[in-house]
């Protein structure tokens, strides 16, 4: 490092500070890139000069004016009359001033006082000049402005209120599709800017879109309802619905109920189904006709006649059997159900036959069925009310019944126990052993009558005694009898006895249940029922019964060609004004996925043949005027960076090829040769380290660099660091021709060094005077002595 420091010392006080060529070279270098960069400035404003005050004369210069009117070049006279006139009336203090034509259209550009730079002015500019002549278009001029293109309708307002919060902000206008936003001043757009895109990002636009056919009848709703869905169900801190403009409620409920005015009436058109012949295939849009209110079935070949009806097919469905909706005629006209196609106006062959279900007619019987039922209210209402009395009365009597039963039941118990008493003293008495003892006396008693009928054959007098014994046996087997009806009333008083208990424990159940029952609870209701009865007999049932039996009356009268008239009307209406039936926007937070909702999706639509995208809530648009000015701006930089190219070139080509030949020869005249392998090295090296060569690159690198950045140059995707580079390459190249681009006289050269001059004299007094004419000629002039 020190040895480094001490060579550039003895450089600097060797070569610069002192009177040498070498200082010649650097003044010379300083020189060239003053110059050079004045020159590639020059080129570079002028050009840009040129392209602006060529812009600024087709659309005025930046923030000057605010409006631009454009009309058709044939009107432009009696529209220039009535934008005066209009500025005169309206915006008094506004400069207009007309600007060129192109493309057929003449431009007038409109400065607006600052009391009309509103949001107000600038969203009726529609409003404002609507009267112009020639179908005259507005836009806006006025700078610094922001422009965000993309965002639906229905969150125009919430980004606006947001935007509109934003410090820097002026004020936020709807430009058409667009929002429009006006700054305070240009310094402030780089931070508006940054915080519309953070607002941009953390929102997304879920879109729900339908294919042909398959549109919602209501997406309005639907949409609504849906937001809510993921709001509650997945927990979406926020989601709305943004397929319409907030803005416009007035026409967003008129269409609304279009939509839904439509879909009560396709609610209530008959349903048509045509089972196809055999082999013969509907098409959506077929036109079949049938016989209808005519006085013949339709024949192949003839016109249709005044009668027929005629379905349009909407639809076939994978089995064949197609759907279409009655165009002309009514369904309680299909007689027939014979179908013919309708080929160019002309009944065409037999396709198929027809079914329907006609709700008016369901409707209309439904209501008929529904006043009689009506009618039948009020001594419904009146039965309800007797019966609820009667129960009201069996509740007042509930108490006193309950009562009864208990005193039965405690009646019963006592029959129990008297029973029980009874049974008990009958079981204490054991008959058994009088029975045995009876039974021998009974015995004993006829063993002796025996012995007294074999004594009465000797002695008569024992007659009388056996027939009293025989008595008394007879008395004997009767007492017997006695006893044992006796054993058998204790058994049944006992069996008595348990059938009471029973009977008695099941009744206090059964008065334990009673006991439990809300009379208080059921005699309230019954109140309660009788006041709803007394209310319903207070209906004006004859009023209902009229309405109903009107419907019932009105609903028929609705035929379907009137139907299907009317929805096509309503879809003319209902066309353009609010959103595509085909697609459903909703405005969530950025954290939710489309693989989210479309559960929620697919159970609010009914089916899963729809497509579900996400979108960027909108985009900040280029400003068209700032992006021209920037493109101004490139197109300045490279004719800079292409001047200083061309001015370095011309440098190195005037001024430094004939050091360069110098350079050359000297090397030459001490160049050793070298053969084989090691020749062809130095030859390669030789390339890069000659010394004409290093001068070449090293001034030309330091040239063009420093004339870039003077003058401002540079080129589309060509880096800084590529500059110094491309300045050496030129170098380079000049340094291989530069004894032909300026040859040097070797006599002249070798005569000098033979008078003793030195290498500074000799390029002062030899070289450069007949070298290239340029500025190191110029400037070497003063210095030679031998003119």
């Amino acid at each position: 490092m020190v040895h480094y420091l001490a060579k550039c010392k003895e450089f600097l006080m060797k070569s610069i500070l002192k009177n040498t060529f070498n200082r010649d070279i650097l003044t010379l270098l300083v020189v060239s890139v003053l110059i050079g960069s004045v020159v590639a400035s020059s080129i570079s404003y002028g050009a840009n000069a040129y392209f602006s005050k060529t812009l600024a004369s087709l659309v005025g210069d930046y923030g000057e004016y605010d409006l631009l009117i454009q009309v058709r070049e044939e009107m432009k006279a009696d529209s220039a009359i009535q934008i005066q006139k209009i500025i005169d009336d309206t915006l008094q203090g506004a400069r207009l001033k007309e600007g060129p034509t192109l493309t057929g259209k003449t431009n007038f550009f409109i400065a607006l006082p600052e009391q009309y730079k509103t949001k107000q002015v600038y969203e009726n500019l529609g409003k404002i000049f609507g009267s112009i002549p020639g179908g005259a278009g507005a836009g806006v001029l006025t700078e610094p402005r922001l422009t965000i293109r993309g965002v639906p309708d229905g969150a125009k307002n919430t980004l606006i209120q947001q935007i509109q919060q934003m410090e820097g902000v002026r004020f936020v206008f709807r430009d058409g599709a667009s929002i429009g936003v006006v700054m305070t001043s240009l310094d402030k757009t780089p931070a508006v800017n940054a915080q519309i895109k953070d607002i941009l990002n953390s929102y997304q636009v879920l879109e729900i879109s339908f294919p042909v056919g398959a549109e919602p009848a209501n997406p309005i709703r639907l949409g609504e309802a849906i937001a809510d869905d993921m709001q509650s169900q997945s927990k979406v801190e926020f989601a709305q619905n943004v397929s319409i403009d907030g803005k416009n409620d007035d026409m967003t409920y008129m269409v609304s109920t279009m939509m839904e005015l439509k879909r009560f009436l396709l609610a209530y058109a008959s349903q048509v189904n045509i089972h196809p012949t055999a082999g013969f295939k509907f098409t959506k849009g077929d036109m079949i006709a049938f016989q209808g209110s005519a006085e013949i079935q339709p024949v192949a070949g003839n016109a249709l006649q005044r009668g027929n009806v005629l379905v349009q097919i909407s639809g076939v469905g994978s089995n064949g059997i197609a759907e279409g909706a009655i165009i002309q005629g009514d369904a309680a006209l299909l007689t027939n159900n014979q179908g013919f196609k309708i080929d160019n106006n002309l009944i065409g062959d037999y396709v198929g036959t027809i079914t329907y279900r006609n709700p008016r007619q369901q409707l209309g019987s439904a209501l008929t069925e529904t006043s009689k039922l009506v009618e039948q209210i009020p001594g419904f209402a009146q039965d309800t009310k007797s019966m609820s009395q009667i129960a009201l009365n069996t509740l007042d009597s509930y108490g006193s019944s309950i009562g009864a039963i208990e005193q039965t039941m405690q009646n019963m118990q006592a029959a129990g126990n008297t029973i029980q008493a009874a049974a008990s003293g009958l079981a204490n008495i054991d008959t058994s052993a009088v029975q045995n003892q009876l039974d021998s006396s009974s015995k004993a008693m006829g063993g002796l009558v025996n012995t007294l009928q074999v004594v009465r054959l000797v002695s008569p007098d024992a007659g009388a005694a056996a027939d009293n014994l025989t008595g008394t046996q007879r008395s004997l087997v009767q007492l017997k009898s006695g006893l044992n009806s006796l054993d058998r009333v204790a058994a049944d008083a006992r069996q008595a006895k348990n059938t009471i208990d029973r009977v008695v424990a099941t009744g206090n159940s059964t008065l334990d249940s009673l006991r439990s029952f809300d009379i208080a609870g059921a005699r309230s209701n019954l109140y309660s029922t009788n006041e709803r009865l007394v209310q319903l007999q207070q209906l004006n049932v004859p009023l209902i019964t009229t309405q109903l039996q009107y419907m019932a009356a009105a609903a028929p009268n609705l035929k379907d060609e009137d139907i299907s008239h009317s929805v096509a009307l309503l879809d003319k209406f209902i066309a353009g004004q609010v959103i595509p039936g085909q697609r459903i926007q909703i405005l969530t937070t950025s954290k939710i996925s489309t693989d989210a909702i479309a559960p929620i999706v697919y159970k609010q639509v009914g089916h899963t043949n729809v497509s579900l995208y996400s979108s960027a809530l909108g985009v900040i648009e280029p400003n068209t005027r700032s992006e021209v000015y920037q493109l101004l701006n490139e197109v300045k930089a490279i004719l800079a960076g292409m001047a200083a190219i061309i001015v370095t070139i011309l440098f190195l080509v005037l001024d430094h090829t004939a050091v360069m030949t110098v350079a050359r020869r000297k090397r030459l005249a001490t160049k050793v040769k070298v053969r084989g392998w090691q020749g062809t090295l130095a030859r390669m090296a030789i390339t890069f380290t000659a010394p004409e060569r290093q001068y070449g690159m090293v001034v030309g690198a330091v040239l063009l660099t420093a004339i870039f950045f003077f003058s401002g140059g540079g080129i589309p995707y060509l880096p800084w660091i590529g500059v110094p580079f491309i300045g050496a390459l030129l170098g380079l190249v000049i340094a291989n021709y530069a004894e032909k681009i300026s040859p040097i006289s070797g006599e002249e050269v070798m005569a000098g060094e033979a008078l003793g001059m030195s290498f500074d004299e000799i390029m002062r007094e030899i070289v450069i005077p007949s070298a290239r004419p340029g500025l190191l000629q110029k400037m070497n002039s003063r210095k030679v002595n031998f003119k």
